[in-house]
């Protein structure tokens, strides 16, 4: 029976030492499991306190402006992206398999976990709230677009990534040219190098070694594709 009550102690202590680092949503913002999960009458397989199935939901509960201890990134319905249409950020509802815009379910297991069962992405599919170690609480790394491009691998064949003579899409992977051919680094709307203009929301963002990925042009969130204007936070 000591063995066994020692075991639980050392438990509760292994738990209480790692929900204290488990932030930004742990004990330093203010923040406490029960706040985000409940044992009982919850939707979901994780407990989440949502009203439904998805947990953007349950996000967008404390990220909505003037939210949760005056929170900076902030999110609303109107956010969500309809190309051609309106919205600022990557739909957090909306189908993972997605042909018109080559989106097919993520192989990653990561990610592939968290995918509603009906197939819906949501903003946990690609954010971890427990942990930071690929910023911004991403799931895994995406310093080369590697995230994105499980989903949208259908963008990511060869034939698409380099310039065969053939009208593709823009080349990525490759390097920008040093040559007066081309603008390295690229102008800013003022016509003058980047960051002339003083605004970064609106420049280019390049691998190592000025190497081009698709987040080089498109954005995730807080992106309205106006290059005059300072974006979201």
């Amino acid at each position: 029976m000591i063995k066994l009550i020692c075991t639980m102690i050392a438990i509760l202590l292994l738990v209480s030492t790692a929900m204290a680092l488990d932030d930004p949503h742990g004990a330093t913002a203010s923040i406490n499991c029960q706040q985000c999960h409940i044992s009982h009458s919850t939707l979901g397989d994780i407990l989440v306190n949502s009203t439904d199935s998805l947990i953007s939901t349950l996000c967008i509960s404390c990220h909505t402006p003037g939210g949760w201890l005056g929170m900076t990134k902030f999110f609303s319905s109107s956010f969500k992206a309809q190309p051609g249409v309106s919205g600022t950020s990557h739909a957090w509802d909306t189908d993972s398999s997605n042909t018109t815009h080559g989106a097919n379910q993520p192989q990653n297991a990561e990610l592939l976990a968290h995918i509603t069962k009906d197939g819906k992405v949501t903003c946990a599919t690609c954010h971890d709230p427990h942990a930071n170690s690929n910023p911004p609480f991403l799931r895994m790394d995406n310093s080369t677009d590697q995230l994105c491009l499980d989903c949208h691998r259908s963008r990511n064949i060869a034939s698409v990534k380099t310039y065969t003579g053939n009208i593709l899409s823009h080349p990525v992977g490759v390097a920008l040219p040093t040559t007066t051919a081309f603008h390295n680094p690229p102008l800013d709307v003022d016509g003058n190098p980047q960051p002339s203009d003083g605004n970064l929301t609106n420049d280019y963002q390049f691998g190592a070694g000025s190497t081009m990925k698709c987040t080089s042009c498109h954005g995730i969130h807080y992106t309205d594709s106006n290059s005059g204007t300072v974006d979201g936070p």
